[in-house]
């Protein structure tokens, strides 16, 4: 008991400076919030970063080449493409080769806990190159790519140009990157997630509402982007200026003519009830077959006490540290850089609330086997980063050195068969 104390109270004082943040920017506390100047990052430059993204997963793919045959053992060439379909990503392959309906295990459709954005995605690619890891390959290659022009777009126009490539170096050598060149839906993910808060902060609510619906549709955690959106427009309305009564009358109709598309991510989570519904039955039917993956809700106090039960437990092996000491590791530094950024004011408080809702959301299964995986596509936690670290050169090169290697190593174990899922 007093150990879940201690745990949640660093999480529950976290929660309360993030909402007071979002507070002063309803307008409890005049000008403290305002958004930052930043610029606007010319087309040359974002298609620049495009291809520069596009590049470095390439070369990383070469790099899972020279690996995989240098690595000897089963199949050389022949085994190469046998490593794309590792852990979860096999399971995205027979999806897109058998669709939902058609991919069973003893009988039982256990693969509709899966989103189905990048499958349909997927399937469509295969029309036009009819392999299957390729065509899961060009939807993630394409889609990090983009994803990370919005995240360069966002990170230019609040903290400028130098925040901006710092926050891409960090998010592209963080040591579980190498997901988003896999048949894996991270790619999708950070370019539905970036692009929906990108067009959020724009207040262009339309094309948020349409993004946020397919971030829905990628995965699970998708839907949190709402939080983000909710946050922003009520940035914009300021209802909490004063005087109260005048502000909030004032608001309240703008808040009410953008909820339809404030919501519209919605949109994303009702088609995958339908798809449930269509292929077994019952639009919950997900909630039945994710006992099969042990998964279901946990306070964050109790997973990370099993996270760290489990890695003391397997100290001496690998699975200590391809699963359990990174995880928690993870959380410590995505806490950490989260407690820094709350007291800066030049970060907008709506991606605080939704990095925030990330993180514990993620934090908060019952069993977590893929956190580094998820917190890959946490972005704004990397575009603050890329913020803290601006005028400390040397510390953003160690911490670029370090992340490369242990992309290296994690990248490496993942090809040999560890657990790094």
């Amino acid at each position: 008991m007093l150990t879940d104390i201690l745990l949640t109270v660093p999480v529950a004082l976290l929660f309360l400076a993030v909402a007071l943040r979002c507070l002063w920017g309803f307008g409890l506390a005049p000008g403290c919030c305002e958004a930052p100047g930043g610029c606007v990052p010319a087309r040359p430059r974002v298609i620049k970063v495009f291809c520069a993204a596009l590049a470095l997963r390439l070369f990383l793919l070469l790099i899972m080449f020279l690996c995989s045959m240098l690595s000897g053992g089963e199949g050389g060439l022949e085994s190469f493409p046998g490593k794309f379909s590792r852990w979860d990503a096999g399971h995205y392959i027979n999806l897109i080769e058998k669709g939902y309906s058609g991919y069973q295990e003893d009988g039982r459709h256990l693969f509709l806990v899966f989103y189905p954005l990048y499958v349909w995605a997927a399937r469509l690619v295969r029309l036009i190159i009819p392999n299957t890891v390729m065509a899961g390959l060009m939807v993630s290659l394409l889609s990090y790519a983009g994803g990370c022009c919005y995240v360069y777009k966002i990170a230019a126009k609040l903290l400028g140009p130098n925040a901006a490539k710092s926050a891409l170096l960090l998010l592209s050598l963080y040591p579980h990157s190498f997901f988003f060149g896999l048949v894996m839906t991270e790619g999708l993910f950070l370019l539905t997630t970036s692009a929906a808060c990108y067009y959020a902060l724009e207040r262009r609510w339309l094309l948020y509402g349409l993004w946020g619906a397919l971030a829905a549709l990628t995965r699970m955690t998708g839907v949190l982007v709402i939080v983000m959106a909710a946050v922003e427009l009520l940035s914009a309305l300021r209802p909490l200026e004063r005087p109260l009564g005048v502000s909030l009358k004032r608001a309240l109709p703008g808040f009410l003519k953008k909820l339809p598309a404030l919501l519209m991510p919605l949109l994303g989570s009702l088609a995958y009830l339908l798809l449930n519904w269509r292929v077994d039955g019952d639009p919950f039917a997900f909630r039945v077959h994710q006992g099969h993956w042990h998964q279901g809700g946990k306070w964050i106090s109790g997973v990370l006490k099993y996270l760290w039960s489990y890695f003391w437990d397997n100290k001496a092996d690998a699975n200590g540290y391809a699963i359990w000491l990174p995880e928690l590791v993870i959380f410590a530094a995505s806490f950490g850089v989260l407690l820094l950024a709350v007291r800066k004011k030049n970060f907008p408080p709506s991606l605080l609330a939704y990095a925030f809702c990330y993180l514990v959301a993620n934090y908060s299964l019952s069993w977590l086997l893929s956190a580094g995986r998820y917190m890959s596509c946490c972005f704004p936690l990397f575009l603050f980063a890329g913020g803290l670290l601006e005028g400390r050169e040397s510390l953003r090169e160690g911490i670029c050195l370090g992340g490369a290697a242990l992309t290296g190593v994690y990248l490496y174990a993942y090809l040999t068969g560890a657990q790094v899922m």
